[in-house]
């Protein structure tokens, strides 16, 4: 019994111990590359090389994502304990905060993603409207929903006018694909906007236009943030 209580009350204190060790944030690291950061979110390309385990890290914030290139990792719990997680391409990333491990790629090539940090515990909000909102639209697939994000992905059509409307939320767009899109405000100026794969933009809530692909088509992940 004696033996049995003294390993239950060692078990008790390195789980204490566990818990109150403050560990690094994930990012930045080798294979990570800021891309966006503001007060709202921090967007990294992140790649998982083999043979280099990241330092036991936790992470901050809710993050969101999208593996852009398909790959092997070992992860390594804050108990010890190893697990191998394959991932292919296009599955979109969700995880709370306070997520503590060690990441180590196996695969060559190694995984790539696009890793989107929430840095707003709090609601980004949303606009109301009597136009239609940006999302959803017929040529967008919904891929993930909760109470902190939307993700969507889209295709802009060559040459298809859309209907005029107004993006309601903040969003983190990962284009997957060149294009140009011709824009056209509610007043109707026009400008046009070039995107290139694996790059990011943030829009602004309460942009209010008309949408068309003019070369292409462009192809990309939505990030509507709630």
């Amino acid at each position: 019994m004696r033996t049995l209580i003294t390993t239950s009350l060692a078990a008790i204190v390195l789980s204490a111990g566990l818990a109150g060790q403050s560990y690094p944030p994930p990012f930045p690291r080798t294979g990570a590359r800021s891309l966006l950061e503001n007060d709202r979110v921090a967007v990294w390309d992140v790649t998982w090389p083999k043979g280099h385990p990241t330092a036991m890290h936790r992470h901050p914030y809710d993050m969101t994502g999208v593996y852009l290139a398909p790959g092997d990792r070992i992860i390594t719990e804050v108990n010890g304990t190893k697990r191998p997680v394959s991932t292919k391409a296009g599955g979109i990333v969700w995880q709370f905060k306070g997520l503590t491990h060690i990441e180590e790629g196996t695969s060559d090539p190694s995984l790539h993603a696009i890793m989107i940090e929430l840095k707003r515990s709090d609601s980004y909000g949303t606009d109301a409207s009597e136009l239609r909102p940006a999302f959803p639209r017929d040529t967008a697939k919904l891929l993930l929903e909760n109470d902190r994000v939307r993700v969507f992905e889209n295709v802009w059509p060559l040459h298809q006018k859309g209907p005029l409307h107004k993006h309601v939320r903040e969003a983190v767009v990962v284009w997957i694909s060149d294009g140009k899109l011709l824009s056209t405000s509610r007043a109707g100026a026009q400008t046009v906007t070039e995107v290139k794969a694996f790059t990011v933009t943030m829009g602004t809530r309460g942009n209010e236009h008309v949408e068309e692909a003019i070369e292409g088509p462009p192809r990309a992940y939505v990030f509507e943030l709630k």
